[in-house]
């Protein structure tokens, strides 16, 4: 039977697993698309904790105004859609945020970088356990993990409970849980940049005038796409994007989710929010220790086209969120 790993174990294979998906996510196009995929499974698993249940992949559609399947479950999207936004980097626009904030900056002062002090911190005192906690511990570890961002909500069934037993206990538990979710995160950040990789290797004889690869880079960026958007978006006759559309899906790298007005609703079939379908390759769930595959690598040129093309896909992600933060930040002034 293995040992318990010590905390000194638990913070080594937590900052190990956050330095690899570091090296992993050296571009920004792949760091800001792990990144929205961490804080939407962030924003579920928060939700869920107070009463809200939905799922990234509910979450993830929601935010991209893809149909959902009602379900008894009180506004949970639209709740999750809050956390998710006080998550985003930039100026906070909502209460929730700026609470958040405000708690992170303190923490920051006080305790500096130590993440189980900061824990500590947020979470020990007297119906500390909030929303607005969770948001400010993910913003505190922010400085402290880099761009690996895990979610820890999913794992913090119990923090209630932890949270008054003694500092060691607690200290414990979330040493645990950080290298749990880091775990996790490396596993994502290798599987987002495996699935990407293979869409250059299945759509890289494309014509350099083809529009397909630029359709795919921005499914992968977490946008959505209909054949009228993506007609829109590049340009291009609807005949056109509808090619591009059913071939990516054809290969296996995008799925249809969802149907809204304008037409079939597209995602990345990235090996990460698969909506219920088979996927390319399974969720990563790297529980054990650090038993996560390598990936396929990006090749240079892959890597030099995606730098080349990140300011344009954050431009649309950025339109993407402007009416949900708008929409939110109307909600939370009634």
């Amino acid at each position: 039977m293995d040992e318990k790993p010590s905390l000194y174990q638990l913070l080594v294979e937590t900052g190990a697993a956050c330095g690899e998906a570091a090296g992993i996510l050296d571009i920004s196009y792949l760091r800001s698309a792990h990144q929205r995929r961490q804080r939407i499974v962030e924003a579920a698993g928060s939700a869920s904790l107070d009463g809200r249940p939905t799922t990234a992949e509910r979450l993830f559609a929601w935010l991209g105004e893809v149909p959902l399947q009602a379900q008894a479950n009180l506004g949970a999207e639209g709740y999750a859609g809050e956390v998710f936004i006080a998550l985003s980097d930039g100026e906070p626009t909502l209460p929730l945020g700026r609470e958040a904030a405000q708690l992170a900056e303190t923490a920051r002062a006080r305790v500096g970088r130590d993440p189980l002090a900061g824990a500590a911190f947020l979470f020990r005192g007297k119906d500390a356990i909030t929303p607005a906690s969770r948001v400010a511990y993910m913003v505190f570890l922010r400085r402290v993990l880099g761009p690996a961002e895990p979610a820890l909500s999913p794992l913090f069934m119990g923090i209630e409970a932890a949270a008054k037993r003694s500092a060691g206990a607690f200290d414990g538990y979330m040493a645990d849980r950080l290298a749990r979710a880091s775990r996790r995160a490396l596993a994502s950040a290798r599987t987002l940049r495996s699935g990407l990789a293979a869409a250059y290797a299945t759509l890289g004889k494309s014509r350099s005038s083809s529009h397909i690869l630029p359709i795919a880079e921005q499914l992968f960026a977490g946008h959505p796409l209909t054949i009228a958007s993506a007609s829109r978006i590049f340009g291009i006759s609807r005949l056109a994007a509808r090619k591009h559309l059913v071939r990516l899906e054809s290969e296996g790298l995008a799925e249809a989710v969802g149907r809204r007005k304008t037409g079939i609703v597209y995602v990345a079939r990235d090996g990460l929010m698969t909506f219920g379908q088979a996927s390319a390759s399974p969720a990563p769930k790297a529980t054990s220790r650090l038993a996560v595959s390598t990936g396929k690598p990006l090749s240079p040129e892959e890597r030099a086209r995606l730098d080349a093309v990140t300011d344009d896909v954050a431009s649309r992600m950025r339109d993407l969120d402007r009416l949900l933060a708008r929409l939110a930040a109307a909600n939370s002034d009634h």
